[in-house]
């Protein structure tokens, strides 16, 4: 029986529309990669970077003027001064915290080696107080108005509040921060300054008459920069590494470097 020729008029334009789509597609893959690839250049030029090690240079890309702090407590160890290299990627660490106290009756086991250490070296020099949110607040004060004799020169006292009470209610929280920031700013006559991070900071402190206080505030996302309003301080880090100091350390950022970094030093 003889083969039926093929008729070209039908599958022709089968083909021809195959071969658009095709085209097409391609054309179109071309295209979204290109799209893709602007748009990834643009989040990773305005995002931090997702390399823990690369935050600094994210910070100081987005901080040229920004000084550089570290803040330590007893979970550092003992730090061997001799060693110790204030410096982290060619930047030189400019001030240092220190934890004095913790509660009503707390000291921190390093603050006197500590205090005196980083008190011989090119830093300015500050304390700070871990807030037990269930402890007495005026305890709390005079434990640490009795641990960390600040001088004029030093940095501004810091209270450290991170925690939610487990035994009253908020307002009464708010009514005992209070109360230590009174305690502390007649003795030493500044205005303290307030550690707290992002969420509590909008949680507790937010509209609750902390307006006037200078706000260091942690946050270690990949964030470009923290939601706390009117910042001073920015806690960015707290796998930081430096000769000298075994442990980690926290990471800190005055965005508005040196010259505005004396604005948070007691007065003479």
């Amino acid at each position: 029986m003889p083969r039926k020729k093929k008729n070209v008029s039908t599958w022709l334009p089968v083909f021809l529309v195959l071969f658009l789509a095709t085209l097409g597609s391609v054309v179109l893959v071309f295209v979204f990669r290109a799209e893709l690839k602007d748009s990834l250049r643009f989040f990773t030029q305005n995002s931090p970077p997702r390399n823990e090690e690369l935050k600094i240079e994210h910070i100081f890309r987005n901080y040229p003027e920004g000084s550089l702090g570290i803040d330590v407590s007893e979970y550092q160890g003992k730090i061997d001064f001799p060693e110790l290299q204030l410096q982290l990627e060619n930047h030189p660490i400019e001030f240092v915290f220190v934890r004095a106290t913790m509660g009503d009756d707390g000291v921190d086991k390093q603050f006197r080696r500590n205090w005196e250490g980083f008190g011989n070296m090119p830093v300015l020099l500050g304390a700070y107080h871990y807030y037990r949110p269930n402890e007495n607040s005026s305890k709390q004060a005079e434990n640490f108005i009795k641990t960390a004799k600040l001088k004029p020169g030093n940095l501004i006292p810091v209270l450290d509040i991170e925690k939610h009470s487990t035994i009253q209610s908020r307002e009464k929280l708010r009514e005992g921060l209070k109360n230590w920031l009174r305690i502390v700013e007649e003795h030493y006559g500044v205005k303290p300054m307030i550690y707290t991070g992002d969420r509590f900071f909008w949680d507790v402190l937010h509209g609750h008459g902390f307006d006037g206080y200078p706000i260091w505030v942690a946050n270690y996302n990949l964030i470009v920069e923290p939601e706390t309003e009117d910042w001073e301080i920015w806690q960015f880090s707290e796998k930081g590494r430096l000769p000298g100091i075994r442990e980690r350390i926290d990471l800190n950022v005055f965005q508005d470097g040196s010259e505005y970094l004396q604005s948070l030093v007691i007065p003479g």
